[in-house]
């Protein structure tokens, strides 16, 4: 099963941290590689009360010396399914806290690996299923791209620690509340999901759109990415064009035949004019501008997609882009 180590917008928050230590265009290769393993990260079987110690080696394959910041890290599931590790000042809850794992500052020379011990506990209490978290391994400082638009690069690398409880697979969707947006001028619409069940899943989510006369405006079907145990996110559709003022409903049915689990919702949504567009903001076509409404739920990563449309305005898109493929070609990813 597919776990993408980073989300866009866990990326994006990264970019604007304070301070610069490496010198701009310094190339930051650093690996975190668990040990005893048989895959790419952790994975293991173990009952309530049970511990184990683990090992990881942290290396830097750079061209310069680097301080590391390493540490545990919740992982939530992001927009349309996949693996998104918390940054490094969030808190730690749930899983994470399963781990003896303390943030650590490591200043590692050219070429220099040092192994780190942890261990993992499992609380007496814990029921069966599935449970993740991960550890993070990044540059301590962040560099300034040398590019037009000045960004502050934090170079991240996850590695999952999958903890399995034996007992009963409890499979289970939720559909909750939709949202309206607008990302570059056109129409996305989130509804939001749950999975309030022990296992992670894959689900389909199947989407049709009607305004209020009933007439079909967009249907699509979404394959999501894993859908994490005990979290919930937002199935996301963008859509052609900008909507019109009125009401729309959302029917939305989500159906994962590997674990034999089916859910299906129906929310709504008033999409409202804005004030008159001034002169040369004609939108054309009949279509109007929007003011987000959502009267039964919100989206968790709307700001991730304002921090987007900010950057395309802003001209650093380009950027960007660079910045999230360098990260994806030194993270890991941990296959079913």
């Amino acid at each position: 099963m597919p776990l993408a180590i980073l989300a866009l917008s866990s990326v994006l928050l990264a970019l604007l941290a304070p301070g610069v230590a490496l010198a701009a265009g310094t190339p930051i290769k650093l690996a975190l590689q668990p040990i005893g393993q048989t895959g790419s990260f952790f994975d293991l079987t173990l009952r309530p009360g049970e511990a184990r110690t683990l090992s990881v080696e942290i290396s830097n394959a750079g061209t310069a010396a680097i301080a590391a910041r390493t540490y545990a890290s919740d992982v939530y599931t992001i927009v349309n399914g996949g693996f998104g590790a918390r940054l490094r000042d969030e808190p730690q809850a749930g899983v994470s806290r399963w781990l003896d794992y303390p943030t650590n500052v490591l200043d590692l020379s050219v070429g220099e690996a040092v192994r780190r011990t942890f261990r993992v506990a499992v609380p007496k209490d814990a029921g069966p299923g599935e449970y993740i978290t991960s550890l993070v391994l990044e540059n301590d400082d962040p560099i300034r791209d040398g590019g037009a638009i000045a960004l502050d690069q934090i170079v991240r690398q996850a590695v999952a620690v999958v903890i399995t409880v034996p007992g009963k697979r409890s499979p289970a969707l939720a559909i909750g509340g939709a949202t309206h947006m607008v990302v570059a001028g056109k129409s996305v619409v989130a509804i939001a999901v749950e999975n309030p069940g022990n296992v992670r899943l894959r689900p389909v989510a199947t989407f049709t759109l009607r305004n209020a006369a009933g007439v079909q405006v967009s249907q699509a079907t979404v394959p999501m990415d894993t859908f994490y145990a005990h979290t919930g996110t937002s199935i996301e559709v963008p859509l052609d064009a900008l909507l019109v003022p009125g009401t729309y409903s959302v029917r939305l049915s989500l159906d994962d035949a590997r674990q034999g689990v089916h859910a299906d919702g129906t929310a709504s949504f008033v999409v409202a004019a804005s004030p008159a567009v001034v002169a040369g903001g004609d939108v054309g076509s009949g279509l109007t501008p929007v003011i987000h409404s959502a009267p039964t739920g919100t989206s968790t990563l709307a700001i991730g997609f304002a921090v987007i449309a900010l950057g395309l305005a802003l001209g650093a898109l380009a950027g960007i882009v660079a910045v999230v493929l360098r990260r994806r070609r030194w993270t890991r990813t941990p296959e079913r």
